[in-house]
């Protein structure tokens, strides 16, 4: 008979199961099951979990004080307390937004509400039942880099009331980074003293762009933080490769050499989708950017309230629905930012090189944050290179990559008596941002932002206080105008500026205006799509140069974005009854002469005068 070595078959069957199984893809972790709000009592116990340093989630212990109904519009919200010697010290704190809450081993709520000031741990909480309503049932209409769609003209007339492009600059010096539209602020709890905040961690902004960030989020749940390590890498390779329950998660809205980064809590997850925070950020809905893990460098106990100090690591998928119960994020998905690169150089009165520096960023492709974050990031890098007080005068080119559509370049000449920081406001490739994503004709999407800031500490300015003519009357042809400014200085400065009159208005009494060239009226007939928005904003002029308008006195039209000059009166009344219509306006001709200017040029004046009638 044949003996069997069944003690070396029975490793051999171990060895070819272990063998199969290492080829078998491990099973994905169900979702957590449920606990039902309608089954929460007072008296009620659980634990919680999160993160109180690094990455890895801890336990906590709570207790179930009752539930407040209608808390927000058709959600009700469950208040906890916890005397758990974890929370001694801090309390709950911001950042711990999204926290996941257990009763009877079953998953009831995400921590998300808290009040300042308190003596005790407590708090409120969302149940998951509203987040998972809002988050995975809710379907998508986009995805990420998706065209935003065409705005409104109620949007587009926030930036230019009379539809004039000259007013979507509104001036080289008139504030406009609080003026875009923004999503519309979330709705504040019934209890004012019961808020949602995720600390916004700042890293690399100076005092002047901080304060700019905590007036542009003021009223939604993002509260800017003064917090180093905010992450200074474009992406990070670093830290958990997935997202936990309990483990923070960070939405970044600028990365780079300056940052901007909200921190919250993984509440759930279901394979490739994550709910967190148990509130909104901005409440946008439907909104895209990138989310990463992140580690948690300490909890700061602060006895107004208490915010959590963390980095984010490795991105790991992208922001899909911030709503009022949560935001959802999606790991299958990424989101890409627009670049936007800085570079300031500076010269003394003297004509000296100074300095040079630059910064690389990459902000939020979003039609409503991006305008204002990149003015903001633009802002912070020229003030960080100057923090000077001083007079300066700065010319700026800006360039816009749009997709599909070519670029857009503009030149900039600026003065601001206070410093550098102030210049800023000027630069028409910031502006245009804001008039892309607005225009009410078809979507357009900027894919990169450069600047380019040449400053130079010196009041090299004038403003116009009044011109002197040579004659009373205007020769066809060659003239000179002699234009009066009052410098920063308290001196009176002139300058000569020559301008040519056409033979057609011989005779006749015309308006002459004298500006900038950045202040001056386009010369161009009212956009009527977006490809002539971008013609007209190629026609812009730059602002180092002096432009003398003579407006003709008889009447053109502009039909279908073309100008039709000398327009015979016949025609203008059969034009006249759609005159009102988008697509054929009245135009008033123009003829413009362009001069050098050798310093920056502040206001325009204007004046009637009458040619001298043809030989």
């Amino acid at each position: 008979m044949q003996r069997t070595n069944s003690g070396g078959r029975l490793a051999m069957l171990g060895l070819v199961v272990a063998m199969a199984a290492l080829l078998v893809p491990a099973a994905t972790a169900a979702p957590p099951e449920i606990y039902p709000l309608s089954s929460v009592r007072r008296g009620q116990v659980g634990y919680g979990m999160t993160t109180f340093q690094g990455t890895t989630p801890e336990r906590f212990e709570f207790e179930v004080i009752g539930v407040a109904r209608n808390f927000l519009p058709r959600q009700d919200i469950i208040l906890v307390k916890s005397s758990d010697p974890k929370l001694a010290v801090t309390g709950f704190w911001r950042g711990m937004s999204g926290s996941p809450l257990y009763i009877e081993g079953k998953l009831a709520c995400a921590f998300s509400y808290g009040w300042s000031f308190n003596k005790i741990s407590m708090g409120g909480c969302t149940p998951l039942e509203y987040m998972k309503r809002e988050g995975l049932e809710t379907k998508r209409r986009s995805a990420p880099g998706a065209l935003a769609p065409p705005s409104t003209m109620a949007e587009w007339k926030r930036l230019t009331p009379t539809g004039a492009v000259e007013d979507l600059f509104g001036g080289p010096r008139t504030p406009w980074l609080f003026a875009t539209p923004l999503p519309a602020r979330p709705a504040p709890p019934t209890d004012d003293t019961l808020t949602a905040a995720v600390p916004l961690a700042l890293g690399g902004f100076n005092a002047d762009a901080f304060a700019m960030m905590e007036r542009l989020f003021a009223g939604y749940p993002l509260q800017p933080m003064r917090a180093g390590g905010a992450g200074g890498s474009l992406a990070g390779t670093e830290g958990p490769t997935e997202f936990k329950m309990g483990a923070s998660i960070s939405v970044q809205l600028i990365r780079g050499d300056m940052s901007a980064a909200g921190t919250g809590t993984v509440s759930y997850v279901d394979g490739n989708r994550v709910l967190a925070f148990g509130h909104p950020m901005f409440q946008a809905g439907e909104i895209y950017a990138p989310v990463a893990s992140a580690e948690v460098l300490s909890v700061v106990a602060s006895a107004q309230f208490p915010f959590v100090l963390a980095t984010p690591r490795r991105e790991l998928g992208s922001l899909v629905q911030d709503r009022q119960s949560m935001i959802m994020a999606d790991t299958k998905l990424r989101s890409a930012m627009i670049p936007v690169d800085i570079y300031v150089t500076s010269k003394g009165a003297d004509g000296k090189k100074l300095e040079t520096g630059e910064f690389h960023v990459e902000v939020l492709d979003d039609k409503f944050l991006t305008p204002a974050l990149a003015g903001a990031a633009a802002a912070n890098a020229v003030g960080h290179f100057f923090p000077d007080r001083d007079h300066v005068t700065a010319k700026i080119d800006s360039l816009v990559k749009i997709k599909d559509l070519g670029e857009l370049r503009f030149t900039d000449y600026l003065y601001a008596n206070d410093g550098a920081g102030s210049v800023i406001s000027g630069a028409r490739g910031l502006r245009a941002l804001a008039a892309l994503a607005f225009n009410p004709y078809m979507p357009a999407k900027a894919e990169r932002v450069e600047l380019r800031v040449d400053l130079t500490f010196a009041a090299d300015y004038g403003e116009i206080k009044k011109v002197n003519l040579r004659r009373p009357t205007l020769a066809v042809g060659r003239n000179v105008v002699t234009v009066i400014m009052d410098a920063p200085d308290g001196r009176t400065v002139t300058e000569d500026v020559a301008f040519d009159v056409p033979a057609a208005v011989a005779g006749a009494l015309v308006q002459v205006e004298i500006s900038a060239g950045d202040a001056a009226r386009l010369d161009a007939a009212p956009p009527v799509d977006l490809p002539s928005l971008l013609a007209a904003f190629r026609k812009l002029l730059p602002g180092n140069v002096w432009a003398v308008t003579v407006y003709i006195p008889e009447e053109g039209v502009a039909v279908e974005g073309k100008v039709i000059r000398d327009v015979p009166v016949s025609v203008l009344d059969k034009l006249a009854p759609s005159s009102r219509t988008p697509r054929t306006q009245p135009f008033r001709p123009m003829a413009r002469s362009l001069q050098p200017a050798k310093r920056v040029i502040g206001g325009s004046t204007s004046l009637l005068v009458r040619v001298d009638p043809a030989r």
